[in-house]
């Protein structure tokens, strides 16, 4: 590791040596309504129409552009904007200029509809990914739209979401967890209500430090334009529909908020299971999983401004989720006994109430502000489940759980100066479980079991933000203190666990001439045991058991992450290499006993990452654009309990192409490649799909209406191998939703007023650690 480090300091200091010239051009860029920043716009300079050089704004909107040639005009531009161009002749002070772009509202009508591709930002310790400009996303949820960005890999065998080959990822809403499994939580979420998605790869001490992979931060849309606003939305699908509204009313010191959804769909995904015990015993099972589910959602919100100093927000969300499985399994070549057949009825009925109050008091500076944040979320869950063998039934069992969340967070940003920022913050979090489990077989005597869990976590943070010259250093510093209580019964069975530990993180930036930059991070996480390991009431499948182990400890972790970027007209190119030491890993592990599959979480030793991530985008002419990406992540393992591979692997390959036909229509061709992927106790064979989306927009942009296509030609089938010491077994799934698939949908602005008002700067939500 230490080699590793020094590797990585010596190649960004032969950079930075190589690369350093004197300031010539330094500045900041502007909204001219709203007068926020804006991160991330382009400068570039030209000598007549020859492209000199080039950079790209920070996080906070500065640039720095150093050359020592002679150049005509300068141009600044950010998608969404008209581009500003001022000639040389016209600039008095090259150290203190101010770039004020304005709104161009010709292109707002793609932007915020439809857009044309999805836009990637890179700040110093995360990737934000603009849904919306991805035509691919139209109509469908997030856990579709996940399926879209090369960043994230998505499992609805396991309902895992991962991050560089890691499922240990922090998956929240608004800086929010939910109580719910990730894929069941972004199949709530249409892709139409995100604003953006934060992949937080290298988090900074300012966020809890839960999530060893990093954190998912999925922020929705609050619509602030003055006047009304209202939008409709609905698509239709194979065995699938939705419907929406969307809109505000703001009277400049009022906005009213309200967003609506209701989405229903049917699926059959058939599931075809091949089992060889080490006894010589085998067994075969087809299921077609049979799944009718309704998602109704509404948000409603309201924001006061007052003397351009006080901003009061307060909103609350209900879910109602609820979804029906019909499970018939054939088991068939079963050794010793006849075929037949195992009939598991189970419904999951969700209902979700999150509050939201914040406030945020404004000084003189605009980037000093103090900011208090208060979240609840109570959610009620119940998991009625039958299950029948050859029609006779062996028993019901209701299980329930109900959670209450909550978090409270202070944070303070005040600057120093023009080249440093303070930050800092304390937040409580806790949650509370109370899970009953009735059983009832075929004798008719229920017995009941009850589970409470009660977790708490303070954090304290302090993280600065330096300008030292062309370098932009952040470095901060995080306590956190983690207590948890459980309980079962009638068994008694008590556990309590404390710890306290220190949470470092550095990231640092350096724009290089010509639009490039480098990137160097250090974090470091954590893995607590929560009530997924200890709780002994899982909804599990007929066909393994599960086993709770209330003896895991945390796992630690130590992440660094080194990336580059270029950027120039039409090219960019990206490239991020990262290494992550995990030691006291909690694993997902696999047995077998008996005939039958046996999980359970443990800790398993020291993982040592590495990875590879790159992404070309380049205007091939003025109506073509292409994006290639391309990941690998490779993990060695130092067991402590029996793996049967030590050694695992994962890669992608997207490859991206959008066309524009004409002033009102677009279209993407998008191919996903995802090679052979092998994990501790299983891998899947490589797969992969061609995916086609136009969209079109009528009635002067007030109208979008797109189709989708996915996996064309029946590619998309999951092939998995497990093995284990008495087993080995073949899975075959195919997912209605991922193979040979359609969705229609029409986005229509009912009432529009373009007129901005002025945007509140999102708040870096400090997450609770519950997953």
């Amino acid at each position: 590791m230490k080699r590793i480090i020094t590797l990585l300091l010596f190649l960004f200091y032969i950079t930075v040596s190589v690369s350093a010239q004197d300031a010539q051009l330094k500045g900041v860029v502007i909204d001219a309504i709203t007068k926020e920043v804006i991160p991330f716009a382009t400068i570039v300079i030209y000598n007549n129409i020859e492209l000199i050089d080039g950079v790209s704004a920070d996080e906070n909107g500065k640039f720095q552009l150093q050359t020592n040639k002679t150049f005509k005009y300068l141009e600044v531009s950010f998608i969404g904007y008209e581009t500003l161009r001022i000639i040389s002749s016209e600039i008095k002070n090259q150290k203190e200029l101010v770039m004020l772009l304005i709104i161009d509202t010709n292109a707002l009508d793609e932007v915020v509809i439809t857009g044309k591709r999805t836009t990637t930002q890179l700040k110093i310790d995360r990737n934000i990914i603009n849904l919306g400009s991805d035509i691919q996303q139209s109509g469908v949820n997030a856990l579709e739209a996940f399926d879209q960005i090369p960043e994230v890999q998505t499992d609805i065998t396991t309902g895992t979401v991962s991050l560089r080959g890691s499922d240990n990822v922090r998956v929240l809403v608004n800086g929010k967890p939910s109580s719910l499994s990730a894929t069941e939580l972004l199949q709530q979420i249409t892709a139409s209500a995100i604003d953006h998605v934060e992949i937080i790869t290298s988090p900074s001490a300012k966020h809890n430090a839960d999530g060893i992979s990093g954190i998912i931060n999925i922020i929705l849309k609050r619509n602030s334009y003055l006047g009304l606003n209202v939008g409709l939305n609905t698509s239709v699908g194979k065995r699938r529909h939705s419907f929406g509204i969307n809109g505000n009313y703001n009277f400049s010191s009022i906005n009213f908020r309200l967003n609506a959804s209701k989405s229903s769909s049917k699926e059959t995904n058939n599931q075809t299971i091949h089992r060889q015990f080490s006894n010589g015993d085998t067994e075969s099972i087809f299921t077609p999983y049979e799944f009718d589910g309704d998602v109704s959602k509404i948000a409603s919100g309201l924001d006061f401004y007052i003397k351009d100093k006080h901003e009061f927000s307060f909103e609350i969300d209900y879910t109602n989720d609820s979804h029906n499985y019909f499970n018939k399994s054939n088991y068939f070549n079963v050794t010793g006994r006849d075929d037949y057949e195992y009939l598991r009825e189970n419904s999951h009925f969700h209902y979700v109430t999150i509050f939201n109050a914040n406030y945020r008091l404004k000084f003189d500076n605009d980037q000093q502000f103090l900011e208090l944040d208060y979240n609840i979320n109570s959610s009620n869950n119940n998991y009625p489940i039958t299950d029948y063998e050859d029609d006779t039934l062996l028993f019901n069992q209701f299980l329930t759980e109900d959670f209450v969340l909550q978090s409270l967070a202070l944070d303070y940003t005040f600057p120093v100066n023009d080249k440093t920022i303070i930050e800092t913050g304390v937040s409580r979090n806790t949650q509370a479980l109370e899970s009953q489990n009735l059983l009832t077989p075929t004798n008719g005597t229920t017995t009941n079991s009850q589970f409470e869990y009660d977790e708490s976590l303070l954090g304290i943070y302090g993280l600065g933000e330096f300008s030292l010259g062309k370098i932009n250093l952040q470095a901060g510093l995080r306590y956190e203190y983690f207590t948890s209580i459980s309980k079962s019964k009638p068994t008694d069975f008590k556990t309590s666990q404390k710890f306290s530990n220190l949470f470092p993180s550095m990231h640092l930036s350096y724009p290089i001439n010509d639009g490039n930059t480098l990137n160097i991070g250090y974090s470091k996480r954590i893995y607590r045991p929560n009530f997924h390991h200890i709780n002994a009431f899982q909804i599990v499948s007929p066909l393994f058991l599960w086993e709770y182990n209330p003896d895991i400890t945390p796992e630690l972790s130590d992440n660094f992450e080194f990336s580059y970027q270029k950027n120039a007209k039409g090219f960019n190119l990206g490239i991020t290499s990262f290494y992550r030491h995990r030691k006291n890993v909690i694993l997902w592990t696999e047995s077998s006993e008996n005939n039958l599959q046996i999980f359970r979480y443990e800790n398993s030793g020291t993982f040592n990452s590495y990875g590879l991530e790159t992404t070309i985008r380049y205007k091939l002419t003025p109506f073509w654009d292409s994006r290639i990406t391309a990941n690998y992540y490779f993990t060695k393992i130092d067991q402590s309990t029996s793996v049967t591979w030590d050694k695992t692997y994962s890669s992608n390959i997207q490859f991206k192409n959008t066309f524009d036909i004409g002033e009102n229509y677009t279209a993407d061709i998008t191919y996903l490649y995802s090679p052979k992927r092998q994990s501790t106790f299983s891998y899947n064979d490589a797969r992969n799909r061609l995916d086609f989306a136009i969209n079109g927009r009528f009635l002067k942009n007030k109208l979008s209406a797109s189709l989708r296509v996915v996996d064309i030609f029946n590619n998309n089938i999951l092939n998995r191998t497990s093995e284990t010491d008495n087993l080995i077994q073949n899975t075959i799934w195919d997912f209605q939703s991922q193979t040979q698939n359609f969705l229609f949908s029409l986005n229509y602005k009912l009432f529009e007023n373009k007129e901005r008002f002025r945007s509140r700067k999102d708040r870096k939500y400090n997450e609770t650690p519950i997953d």
